[in-house]
Formats: C-alpha cells, sequence, structure tokens
C-alpha cells in the first residue's frame, strides 16, 4: 500500500526540537563501510569508488579524478568522514536506514547534506550531452515498508566551479501508533560521466509551530540597568499554529542560554517572574499531547526570551564649565563620550525638558544650568539613566 500524507520538500518552517537521529558518519583516515543501521545496495571500495560503488572516507582529497578535493561537511570535526557514491549503470537506492523511537502523530523533520563532487569544466562537460547531475529522491516509508509518509527529490544539482554543500529537507508526520520509520534515499538517475555525490549530516528532529515569545510591552527581549533590578514582567508563548492544533507548555530559565531547567508548575501560555537581578533567559518546551512534554523526542521549543542586564553606566564627565559669549548669544558645553552610550540635554536633572538627542555637545542659547543624561544603546526596549 502507499498513501503520501504531508510531504513538504523543504525545511521546518516554525520551531524544531533538539535532533533525535544523527548520522555524521564518524571520523577517521582510512575507508570504512557504512555504519549500521545504514545499508546500501551499492558495493564497498577501499578507494575511488567506481560506477555502482561507494565508500566511507574523510573527503575526496588526491581523488585523481575530475572532482572536487573537499572535506566532509560536518562543522569542526577533524578527519570526519562522509558517504561517497558513484552512480551505478542505472537508477536505484543506494542508502536506507531505519530512524526509531519517534512518538506518534507527530511532524519531524529529516535532512541532509549533499554536494555534486563533480567540477565544473571538467571531461564530463565536453561529451555528448554534457556532465549527467546528481538528482536524489527521499522517501519516508513506515516501518513495515508499505506506507509511503512522505517523498520528495532535490532535483538537478548542477556541477560547480568550487565545492558546494547543500542541505535539502523533507518533513512528515508519523501515524496513530508508529514509532519508527524507514528512510530512503535514492538515485534518480544512471551513471556514467557525472552523477556522482557525498551525504553527509543526516538528521531528524521534530517541527512545530513558530513560537515567539513576547513580554506585556510586546517585546521580545529586555535590555535593563542593574539600578532597576530586582526586575518583574510577564511573557507569554505565541504561536502561529502552522503544525499543532493544541498546544501544552513547560517554562524553562537559563543563566547561559545553553543549560536550562524546567521550572515546577509553569504549564500555561503565559509565565509571570519577579526578582530577576542578573541576565537570565526564558524559553519553554511545546508539545501537541500533554504526554509528549516529558519526552525530548516529541518536543519543540519556543524562541528565547532574553533579560539581558546590564550595569549602570557612569555618569558622563563634563569637559567644563563654559562662559556664555554675549555677543553670540551661545555657549557650547560638552562631555566626555562614553562606548555605546547615547548623551541626551536636559534643562533639569529630573522631570525636564528634552533639548538635544543623540549628542556628547549641546549648543545653549541662555545662560544656565544644563544636565546629560546617558540612554543605552542596546536593542529596545531602551532605558534612560
Amino acid at each position: 500500500m502507499s498513501m503520501e500524507m504531508q510531504a513538504q520538500l523543504g525545511s521546518c518552517q516554525g520551531n524544531s526540537g533538539d535532533p533525535i537521529f544523527t548520522e555524521d558518519f564518524g571520523v577517521g583516515t582510512t575507508n570504512t563501510v557504512l555504519p549500521p543501521p545504514g545499508s546500501t545496495t551499492y558495493i564497498f571500495s577501499n578507494g575511488i569508488p567506481n560506477d555502482g560503488f561507494y565508500t566511507v572516507t574523510n573527503g575526496t582529497f588526491g581523488n585523481g579524478i575530475d572532482w572536487h578535493e573537499t572535506e566532509d561537511h560536518t562543522p569542526g570535526d577533524v578527519n570526519g568522514k562522509c558517504l561517497i557514491i558513484q552512480a551505478g549503470p542505472s537508477a536505484g537506492e543506494f542508502y536506507r536506514t531505519t530512524i526509531s523511537g519517534l512518538c506518534e502523530e507527530t511532524t519531524y523533520e529529516f535532512s541532509a547534506w549533499l554536494i555534486n563532487l563533480v567540477r565544473a569544466n571538467s571531461f564530463c562537460s565536453t561529451q555528448p550531452g554534457g556532465t549527467i547531475p546528481i538528482n536524489v529522491r527521499f522517501q519516508i516509508w513506515d516501518d513495515t515498508d508499505t506506507t509511503l509518509l512522505a517523498n520528495g527529490e532535490t532535483g538537478n544539482i548542477v556541477e560547480t566551479s568550487s565545492p558546494n554543500w547543500e542541505q535539502n529537507a523533507l518533513v512528515f508526520q508519523t501515524l496513530p501508533a508508529q514509532t519508527s520509520v524507514i528512510l530512503k534515499m535514492i538515485n534518480n538517475g544512471a551513471g556514467g560521466c557525472g552523477n556522482d555525490l557525498a551525504i553527509d549530516d543526516i538528521v531528524f528532529k521534530t517541527c512545530g509551530d513558530l513560537i515567539a515569545v513576547e513580554d506585556s510591552n510586546a517585546n521580545d527581549s529586555a535590555t535593563i540597568c542593574s539600578s532597576q533590578t530586582p526586575y518583574a514582567d510577564t511573557i507569554t508563548a505565541i504561536p502561529d499554529f502552522a503544525v499543532f492544533t493544541n498546544h501544552f507548555y513547560q517554562w524553562q530559565v537559563s543563566t547561559d542560554g545553553t543549560t536550562w531547567t524546567d521550572i515546577l508548575g509553569e504549564t500555561n501560555a503565559s509565565i509571570s517572574f519577579t526578582g530577576i537581578t542578573t541576565t537570565t533567559y526564558f524559553r519553554t518546551k511545546v508539545a501537541e499531547f500533554a504526554a509528549n512534554l516529558n519526552n525530548l523526542d516529541c518536543i519543540t521549543y519556543s524562541d528565547v526570551y532574553e533579560i539581558l542586564v546590564n550595569p549602570n553606566p557612569s555618569q558622563p564627565s563634563s569637559n567644563g564649565d563654559v562662559n556664555f559669549n554675549c555677543s553670540t548669544n551661545e555657549a557650547v558645553l560638552a562631555v566626555a563620550s562614553v562606548a555605546g552610550i547615547t548623551i541626551n540635554w536636559y534643562d533639569a536633572p529630573t522631570g525636564g525638558t528634552l533639548l538635544q538627542s543623540g549628542s556628547e555637545t549641546y549648543l545653549a542659547t541662555a545662560s544656565g544650568i544644563y544636565y546629560a543624561c546617558l540612554l543605552y544603546t542596546s536593542p529596545s526596549p531602551r532605558d534612560e539613566q
């Protein structure tokens, strides 16, 4: 039976959860076979593969043919490996793996990075018909391999003059009682002069709504001075309903934006906080079903709301009193500049009239006492001191 459901070629347009499956093919300097649970109909090669062969190795340097010399895609690894394939004489499946531990009736994003290994203006480009492009079909099947959940293809990815890794993605939804799926990658074109590719960084992660977080002033962050602490407000998660019909929440807090802790009892769309004295971050886990909130494979996260607490700025340093010039009826007042600070001028220390903004100098046209006040130039909302 083939029943395609909610197929979408493209990345998740909302918020995602953490990856629940990642295949980066490991590291090392030798050619190796596919790591489990991956499988292929191609034949392993202990060197640069010929038509119908594959290898897993750390890049294509010294390939001796008209391929790009490139390392794998995974950022930051050393001698990272990727799956390298030279298409066989006919189209067919070249990679398959089973992804387990999924949540039922949950939307996921599959993604992988691909590169056309053939260099532009190489030997193949001089042949009749030119270089054969790579063209890959992605399919997601149920664990019985009888129900097609989603499929899509890259279209032709032509050769380039320099190495160019491209990410391709497919969004799908699991069925009721379904907790595992089969990923297939199928080569749409036949081998020959071209159609040689590498694959890296296969990832599965949940896909949910785009979920903004706003405070009582409709801002997505707050920047305050330490003199304004302890700080209090209410923030609210605002989903766009692009994927989820229902929303269940568990708010989290962090002091560094990396390590997060659940806040006991905070499971509504809004959360009120008080007593903030240092830079603090809030976000919420979101699930379409309440039972999924405790399963990291089933949730997505909202945007992060940051409360940035800056130390109080130093008072602006005056360049000194200035005598009023009665002939020109003016005097130029000035203060020393402070990095990241805007200077505003007033006619009173508090509650005065704004005379000039954004300047370290002020042209007074009447004698008197004038006051330079500091304004942080941090992102909105900005707070005067």
